[in-house]
């Protein structure tokens, strides 16, 4: 089976339309997200605990900064931009409990779907956006018009509008610019950690 890869032409960004995105966090892959999709258009909230270093520099990048569990709540897509150490604290205490039905995890890395950390409910979607590149080169290359690859994957898909969202994120990412590969959580892992 050859991999194929996707592109503007295969993400559709009605998919993402009138939905609230929730960044959690705003480090290096977080500020990425956060102001790529805001300038392609899409709503965004940042997702901060209270006395975070980073809320000024997001509410100086014009972003609305909630707390963590206020960002989840105000959300339809949740992409988890905080290093994979700190996920499973975070989802316990202010991600899991504020999670609407029907609502997109995204995850930067599979690590903690992988290995079960954490184990999203069923009626909700999880997903995956990789982008090949720390956060500063998604940003600058972005800026410029290009995009950096990514990879992308369905885990779970409850809403039967899964795929289609994952794909809008990633464009409004600007990965499809370059393109998207699609794999797997348990295939993007590995090849990441060996």
């Amino acid at each position: 089976m050859t991999a194929r890869m996707y592109y503007d032409a295969d993400a559709d960004p009605a998919a993402l339309a009138g939905q609230v995105v929730a960044i959690i966090g705003f480090g290096s892959q977080g500020h990425a997200h956060a102001l790529n999709l805001h300038e392609s258009g899409v709503r965004v909230v940042v997702g901060l605990p209270e006395g975070s270093k980073s809320r000024g520099p997001a509410e100086e990048a014009g972003l609305e900064v909630l707390t963590t569990g206020s960002a989840v709540a105000r959300a339809d897509v949740v992409m988890i931009a905080i290093p994979d150490t700190a996920q499973k604290a975070a989802w316990d205490a202010d991600i899991a409990p504020n999670l609407g039905p029907g609502a997109l995890v995204l995850f930067a890395h599979g690590f903690n779907i992988r290995f079960g950390r954490i184990a999203p409910p069923e009626g909700v979607d999880v997903g995956m956006v990789a982008p090949k590149g720390p956060g500063h080169l998604v940003r600058s290359v972005y800026e410029s018009g290009g995009g950096v690859p990514a990879l992308f994957a369905v885990h779970q898909d409850a809403t039967g509008t899964a795929r289609a969202r994952v794909l809008a994120y990633a464009r409004a990412l600007g990965n499809t610019r370059a393109g998207v590969l699609e794999t797997t959580f348990a295939e993007e892992t590995e090849t990441d950690l060996f």
